[in-house]
Parts: C-alpha cells; sequence; structure tokens
C-alpha cells in the first residue's frame, strides 16, 4: 500500500510560527488533514498543506534511549546540554558555538528560521546551504501514532516530546552526530541534546517562558553534508516504538 507524506507549514508575516508531518495511508488522509490544520496555537495568516507520495520508508524499530532532567535555572540547564555535547563527542569550541547560535536566533538577522543549523564539528563552520532556511528533517514519522501516544500517561512526555523524539531519531540514523534543540515556542522550555551516545536527553529549562528564539543546530561531519542531508529531507522513516 502506498504511502503519503501530509505536511503543514503556518506563518506570520513570513515568520514560521508551527509545522509538522505524518506519513500516512490513503483513508487516513482527511482526519490527519484535519488534525493538522487545527495544530497551530499562535495566529498566523498563511498556512500550506503539501501532500506528497513517497517510497516505501524505512522501519526503525525503536526511538532513540529518552531520559530527562530538571534545572533550578536556565545556566545549570545549559551547562548540562553543553557537557551532554562534548560527552557525545563534540569539541568543547564548537558545542559552545551551537548554544551561541541558538541563543541569539539561528537566522543570519538574529531570529528563527524553518530548519536546522548544520554545523561542521571540526571547523566550527555553518554548512547549511540557505542560511535563511536551513536544512529539514521530513518524511518521517510513527509507525502507528496512535499505538505510541498511548505510552504517554505513563510518561512525563507529551504529545510535542513524540514529534521532537521521532524527528532526532530519524537525524541521527543519517549521520548527524549530535543534535541540540530547544523550541521557538514562547511557552514551551524544555529542549534536548541527541545523539548516538546519549539517546535523547529532555533537559528543563533551556530558554526563559515567553522567548521566542528557538530552532536546531545538527553537529555533523562536513565532508558527509551531501548525503547527510539527502537522508534528512528525501529519505523516508518511519519509527516502529518508543525506548523508554
Amino acid at each position: 500500500m502506498p504511502f503519503l507524506s501530509l505536511r503543514m507549514r503556518a506563518s506570520y508575516k513570513g515568520t514560521h510560527v508551527s509545522g509538522a508531518e505524518r506519513i500516512v495511508k490513503e483513508e487516513d488522509i482527511p482526519s490527519t488533514f484535519i488534525e493538522l490544520v487545527n495544530r497551530p496555537r499562535g495566529e498566523y495568516n498563511e498556512m500550506v498543506i503539501t501532500l506528497e507520495r513517497i517510497g516505501k520508508p524505512v522501519i526503525l524499530d525503536r526511538s532513540l534511549p529518552i531520559s530527562s532532567y530538571n534545572f533550578d535555572s536556565i545556566i545549570r540547564a545549559r551547562k548540562f546540554a553543553l557537557q551532554c555535547l562534548i560527552d557525545s563527542g563534540i569539541k568543547a569550541d564548537i558545542a559552545e558555538k551551537g548554544l551561541r547560535i541558538l541563543e541569539k536566533g539561528p537566522s543570519p538577522s538574529g531570529g528563527n528560521m524553518r530548519g536546522a543549523v548544520l554545523l561542521d564539528v571540526e571547523s566550527g563552520e555553518r554548512l547549511e546551504p540557505d542560511p535563511y532556511r536551513g536544512v529539514r528533517t521530513v518524511r518521517v514519522d510513527w509507525e502507528d501514532r496512535f499505538k505510541t501516544a498511548e505510552y504517554l500517561p505513563r510518561t512525563t512526555l507529551t504529545e510535542r516530546s513524540l514529534d521532537a523524539i521521532v524527528i532526532a531519531t530519524k537525524n541521527i540514523h543519517c549521520g548527524v552526530l549530535a543534535e541540540l534543540c530547544w523550541s521557538d515556542d514562547p511557552d514551551y522550555t524544555t529542549g534536548y541534546v541527541a545523539s548516538r551516545v546519549l539517546g535523547y536527553v529532555r533537559i528543563h529549562p533551556m530558554k526563559e517562558k515567553g522567548n521566542p528564539i528557538g530552532g536546531r543546530v545538527y553537529f555533523i561531519n562536513g565532508n558527509q553534508i551531501g548525503e547527510i542531508t539527502e537522508c534528512l529531507e528525501r529519505k523516508p522513516v518511519l519509527v516502529r516504538s518508543l525506548h523508554l
């Protein structure tokens, strides 16, 4: 049975507000369309829905292993995130640069951008072809999102967490060495570090409540940028289960 990627992107006066993706079968398109149309919580004046037939996805048996840490200050949370990146094999100065990029805003103008920053782990150079767009991880979802969501009441995870975990799992599968992320949602202050070494590490609080700046930094080997980008943006991936 063919699979389809259904993606939503909402913006307000050119600024990204909300985005989401589902990989679905044909009979699930109407209900999923309604879900995504109702997803944005903030004001927007433009919404783009993309429906695309894709090839048979690669199935990953389970997500990155998940752990959670809470701190009493942003300073301590970010210090811990920095150490997680270093423990994942990222040099301290490159890890610190990733943190600074998200602090000031990943776009060259200091705001948010749709995709992620690609940061070379040797030179610290930013490698994304379009610095205002970044590189997007798409064509990824849970094999059975509803079944996976049934585990949420037993955890501290949210529906938002499911999206972040499945994206991070694909990123590492595609060759990203480590990822640093916190949301551009002003009301959501939890972020994470993800790597093959540590798994998916939730960290709270990574920014002040009310701060609209956020994004993702992917730490990569620059000589693999072509194959990593192709995998992130083109290779369909489904993840079967949460690794709790």
